[in-house]
């Protein structure tokens, strides 16, 4: 298993749904400056090595996924 953020290993990655491609292709061609740009996620499910607990975490990029565990802003429930 490789390890994600300190104390943390990757179980599984799922990324989230393609539906975001069809939007941003939508945005750049009718040049919609108002609209916030759609981006993907992925969710990592995450083990602590030292209890064995399983989170998970939704984030836009490992790196992302990273802080917000360091932060402990795992998904509820």
């Amino acid at each position: 298993m490789s390890q994600i953020a300190e104390g943390w290993e990757i179980v599984s990655c799922r990324a989230g749904n393609a539906r975001h491609l069809k939007f941003l292709l939508l945005q750049l061609l009718f040049m919609v400056p108002d609209t916030p740009p759609v981006y993907s996620t992925a969710t990592w499910t995450v083990r602590q090595t030292a209890t064995g607990m399983i989170r998970t975490v939704t984030a836009q990029s490992e790196q992302d996924a990273r802080e917000k565990i360091a932060l402990d802003l795992f998904d509820a429930g």
